[in-house]
């Protein structure tokens, strides 16, 4: 099963403009950014990450090089799992300082089925309606979209437990 965050664009007014840069960030291992970083880090344009990564690379190669001969093989492996692990963390890290607004986390099969299940409930970022007794701001709420499989009569859970309660 795919887990992915949903990140909102700033409001540019236009939204079918908005609605092509939805942004899906999956969760967990990203096996290109453990492989090719620069190049994931270039195709994502993340340029403060690249450039501290960059800086981290060289520090670190650099002392591990006075350590001796393995120290700079095991170096690179340790600075690539720790790409791998922190790369959609990274990822949201800088969208979210692009002003992207953190819309929910959808769960399907594939890509393509979270995106059909988030744009089935989007609102185009619209403002929920503030309790009353309360003076704050209008604020969104994110939602938790999760997948609507069932396997006989017990529904899947995203967590810890295989089933929902009410099936034991």
């Amino acid at each position: 099963m795919a887990v992915f965050t949903v990140h909102e664009p700033p409001p540019s007014g236009d939204l079918m403009r908005d609605a092509e840069r939805v942004t899906f960030v999956r969760d967990g291992f990203s096996w290109a950014a453990f492989l090719i970083p620069l190049l994931w880090l270039l195709w994502h344009r993340m340029w403060l990450v690249l450039v501290l990564w960059i800086a981290i690379v060289v520090i670190v190669q650099w002392g591990a090089s006075l350590v001796g001969e393995p120290a700079p093989l095991v170096a690179a492996l340790a600075i690539a799992l720790v790409m791998g692990f922190e790369a959609s963390s990274l990822r949201r890290w800088t969208l979210e300082r692009r002003r992207f607004r953190f819309a929910g986390v959808v769960a399907g099969t594939d890509r393509s089925e979270c995106e059909r299940r988030f744009f089935a409930d989007w609102e185009g970022g619209a403002p929920v309606a503030p309790t009353s007794g309360t003076s704050a701001p209008p604020a969104t709420v994110p939602r938790v979209y999760a997948s609507s499989r069932h396997e006989g009569d017990e529904a899947q859970v995203l967590g810890l437990f295989p089933t929902s309660e009410r099936s034991r």
